[in-house]
């Protein structure tokens, strides 16, 4: 199970490699050095992350405790100053503040989300986020 992992690993590394030159236009040698720099980065990260994510539902009840989502920041300011407070028709945004293992990073998405969108600066955990810990729930305004 091991090696599929390896091969996984390799062949997501080689995709992303060839969108960099391909798509993004960078030379060989600059697209090396972008995902050696988003894999330190990723193999860097605390053995426990303080994560944060904004969900949009009509009031907190609504948010499933058990699964928050895959996609978060380690980047609270960031993440609020960035965000596209789209009307949904849901009627409130909540940012949740969570605590989770490094061994929850789903390191190729994550690896892949920051290559993709660089500005993000984006954690993506598995399992729908499950297994992290809630510190916080806070209703932020849209602005």
């Amino acid at each position: 199970m091991k090696l599929i992992g390896v091969l996984y690993e390799e062949i997501n590394k080689k995709r992303l490699l060839k969108l960099l030159t391909t798509e993004m236009g960078m030379d060989k040698s600059e697209a090396d050095k972008e995902l050696e720099y988003h894999l330190d980065k990723i193999e860097n990260l605390p053995d426990e992350l303080t994560l944060y994510r904004i969900l949009n539902v009509d009031n907190e009840e609504e948010i499933n405790k058990k699964q928050l989502g895959s996609h978060y920041s380690n980047r609270k300011k960031d993440l609020i100053s960035s965000h596209n407070f789209v009307d949904s028709g849901k009627e409130n945004y909540f940012l949740v503040t969570v605590k989770a293992k490094k061994s929850l990073v789903d390191k190729m998405s994550t690896l892949e989300n920051n290559v993709l969108y660089p500005n993000e600066n984006e954690i993506t955990l598995k399992n729908k986020g499950r297994g992290v810990e809630i510190i916080n729930i806070k209703k932020i305004s849209k602005t």
